[in-house]
């Protein structure tokens, strides 16, 4: 029996929880309505992990996420990357020709265009993949399709009949894993660092506070910036940097950001995933 819970956001068969199936399969996966209700689950120990989408390679960041992460009191502990694999399903007693409408989230309406074209359907959009799902085995109108996971497939009873139908085969989501304290890693792996810091919008800001990582040789493997007042006025910016945080070369780097940047936050270090090589 899982006694462990990882939590996440979305309905049973969304691509997060085919997330946490495939990294964590000894975890009970805990379906969460929203990111902030997903990590509120570790904190107050209602889950032991959090699965949380971070970006994906076409559809870009998952912006609500920027928010939290300047408040957020857990800890980063891993980074995983998932191939998003849409399929296009059905109620099993029904057939393509009778289609009309293709339910699913707005990203994966985009990034099956062309098969919805082929098809012959109309998008529409719904909340999430695996709602869309939901949604057509509850429905009695044989003209309703949804494009989902594979795993929403399996929860909600329907038959997929055309796999893979993302225009982009190369189509990643990469995921962070939450968690309230950090964990041990292997110093002899690559490993990630995440930092958030401020700074005020004036010229060269952003080039002085990274300055000191290109000096002591450390590589930014991601640079996010995201206004944090209603007046345009300062900056936050997330990175990515290959180095653990008590590496001397990563503390003289942090040492320079601190003479330019404030409300600096190390987010967590973790192995990089293999994915990255």
């Amino acid at each position: 029996m899982k006694t462990q819970k990882i939590s996440f956001q979305g309905l049973k068969g969304a691509y997060s929880d085919l997330a946490c199936n495939k990294f964590y399969k000894e975890y009970e996966p805990f379906p969460c309505t929203t990111f902030e209700q997903a990590l509120d689950a570790v904190r107050n120990n209602n889950a032991f992990l959090a699965m949380i989408p971070v970006e994906n390679n076409i559809a870009g960041r998952v912006a609500d996420m920027h928010v939290l992460l300047q408040s957020l009191k857990l800890k980063i502990i891993a980074e995983h990357y998932l191939k998003i694999e849409h399929n296009l399903m059905i109620k099993k007693n029904n057939q393509l020709k009778n289609l009309r409408f293709a339910y699913s989230h707005v990203h994966a309406l985009s990034q099956c265009k062309k098969k919805i074209e082929k098809f012959r359907l109309k998008p529409m959009t719904h909340l999430d993949t695996a709602g869309a799902a939901k949604f057509v085995s509850e429905s009695n109108d044989e003209k309703n399709a949804a494009i989902a996971s594979s795993l929403a497939a399996k929860i909600y009873n329907l038959k997929i009949i055309k796999k893979n139908i993302e225009d982009d085969k190369n189509n990643i989501t990469r995921f962070l894993v939450f968690s309230k304290k950090s964990v041990e890693v292997n110093l002899k792996k690559k490993i990630i660092t995440t930092i958030i810091f401020d700074t005020k919008n004036k010229p060269a800001s952003l080039y002085r506070a990274l300055g000191g990582f290109a000096q002591n040789n450390i590589n930014l493997t991601r640079l996010e910036s995201f206004f944090v007042n209603k007046e345009f006025k300062q900056f936050s910016f997330l990175i990515d940097v290959e180095s653990h945080p008590k590496n001397k070369s990563f503390l003289k780097a942090m040492n320079a950001l601190k003479k330019i940047a404030y409300k600096i936050k190390i987010l967590g270090f973790y192995e990089a995933s293999t994915f990255r090589k």
